[in-house]
């Protein structure tokens, strides 16, 4: 229980007196006890002390009042004024003055020693303090045990939420409310969101951010508590620990989903056997599902991927250094494409979220894949799924090598512009592009067309491959369209 002003004087062994001061004022809490007998005790106050004085240092009425003026403005609970040695009784100004700054005075009589008074104060304030400590334990204790009753986070910020007598609640990164109690609790989301992104003043009176690895995860919100707010810290300490065991959890899930996907993609599996590693992860033969395919040039790719969030109603998996996100039927892919991208916005920039079909069967999830990461390769942002063509089955498959062909296809074509400055590369690209119009390759890369003529006629010579026939213009598009996935 809080020492306040009006125990102290309410004790019968130390015999004070109510000088001046409202009643109401009675109720102040008393942190501490300072004794001086300064004119300018304020460097050696932090307020809520009970001041006490004989009044040594304050011999004329302006002494007085400057010195009442000076220890009401450090915010104490009170005055106590000893009589019977520097004065006989307190002194009207001081009395005027502490009436002016609604600041209590106590007369201590001169049979009442200063340490009496500081000692029945100091017992006290360490009573009082290790009852706290104890109830903090058991506050502890319940906050411990509602997290390892199995309900998660939902039951940490019930029982947090009858700790303080406010509303709680945690929040993602991400904007998704994980628990909150009560449950018909109203939060401002993109309010809190930006207060914290940008540490401005929060929409509400405590939110503290939850970190695992050093890296913020969530948040702690909680309405201005009405008790036992130093429970908090202990509180987001629990909530780190409940999203890491999360995102450890979901971490095995999606390196498990992807090592069978990655088999279903690669053919190294049949569809019967798919089908069985994948119905665990709610993925049935029968259904239709899509694919999301997306990635994000981001530092330590591959841990990022695996400890980004859940996508709601999506099973999610890693493979190589691209999300894969194979929807339920009837999702909106979409939405959820652009719920993806946002998620991976905030890992690193150059995000690219390709989406695929909509198909039934082992075989379906292999055919939406390779749409999706088809639309993925096609650049930044979120690209839908195009017809897919022969070309881009075998630009989207690792089965065939198609990418180291690329590269020995294009070498000579590399180095030489890297020994001269040159541009054949890009030359090729867009005589590509153009179906092979001198004239449109010419005025968009702003030279003449014999130039472009000639270094047709250089790109065919380092190849030894002829742009007027078709099979050897196949092969220059395939490597220049695979040379582009590469960045």
């Amino acid at each position: 229980m809080t020492l306040r002003l009006a125990d102290v004087l309410a004790d019968p062994d130390l015999s004070l007196r109510l000088a001046d001061g409202d009643p109401a004022a009675l109720q102040q809490p008393v942190r501490w006890c300072a004794v001086t007998e300064l004119a300018d005790p304020r460097p050696f106050l932090s307020g809520g002390e009970l001041v006490l004085t004989t009044g040594l240092s304050q011999t004329c009425p302006s002494a007085q009042r400057d010195f009442v003026s000076r220890v009401a403005s450090s915010g104490v609970a009170g005055l106590g004024f000893g009589t019977g040695l520097s004065h006989a009784r307190i002194p009207p100004e001081t009395l005027d003055e502490a009436r002016a700054r609604r600041l209590p005075v106590l007369e201590i009589p001169y049979e009442t020693p200063f340490i009496a008074v500081d000692r029945f104060v100091a017992d006290r304030v360490l009573e009082e303090q290790y009852g706290r400590f104890a109830d903090l334990l058991d506050e502890h204790d319940t906050l411990a045990r509602a997290l390892l009753s199995g309900q998660g986070l939902g039951a940490l910020v019930t029982a947090l939420h009858q700790i303080v007598g406010a509303p709680a609640m945690v929040l993602s990164v991400y904007g998704q409310v994980l628990a909150t109690a009560p449950s018909r609790a109203a939060w401002p989301v993109e309010q809190i969101l930006f207060a914290a992104r940008h540490r401005s003043p929060a929409a509400i009176p405590v939110c503290v951010p939850v970190c695992v690895e050093d890296v913020v995860v969530a948040y702690l919100c909680c309405r201005q508590p009405r008790s036992s707010a130093d429970v908090l810290p202990y509180a987001v300490s629990l909530v780190g620990l409940e999203m890491a065991r999360r995102q450890a959890e979901l971490a095995g899930q999606r390196r498990l989903a992807g090592q069978v996907l990655e088999d279903l993609v690669r053919g190294t599996i049949g569809a019967p056997e798919a089908s069985r590693r994948l119905s665990p992860f709610g993925i049935r033969d029968e259904d239709e599902h899509a694919l999301l395919v997306a990635t994000v040039e981001a530092a330590d790719l591959r841990k990022r991927l695996v400890t980004s969030p859940p996508l709601s109603g999506a099973t999610t998996a890693l493979l190589e250094d691209c999300l894969i996100a194979v929807l339920e039927p009837g999702q909106s892919a979409r939405e959820a494409a652009r719920l993806l991208e946002a998620y991976l916005a905030r890992l690193g920039s150059d995000v690219r979220v390709g989406v695929g079909g909509w198909y039934a069967g082992m075989t379906g999830l292999r055919w939406s894949y390779y749409e999706a990461y088809e639309a993925m390769s096609r650049g930044p942002g979120v690209n839908d799924r195009e017809q897919m063509s022969l070309s881009g089955l075998l630009l989207a498959s690792d089965d065939v090598p198609l990418r180291d062909l690329a590269r020995d296809l294009l070498r000579p074509l590399c180095e030489f512009d890297a020994a001269h400055a040159g541009s054949l590369v890009a030359t090729l690209r867009a005589y590509l592009d153009a179906d092979g119009s001198v004239a449109a390759v010419a005025d968009r890369l702003i030279v003449h067309r014999n130039t472009v003529r000639y270094r047709v006629e250089q790109i065919e010579r380092l190849t030894g491959r002829s742009l007027s026939r078709t099979a050897d213009r196949v092969q220059l598009w395939l490597a220049v369209a695979a040379a582009r996935l590469d960045g």
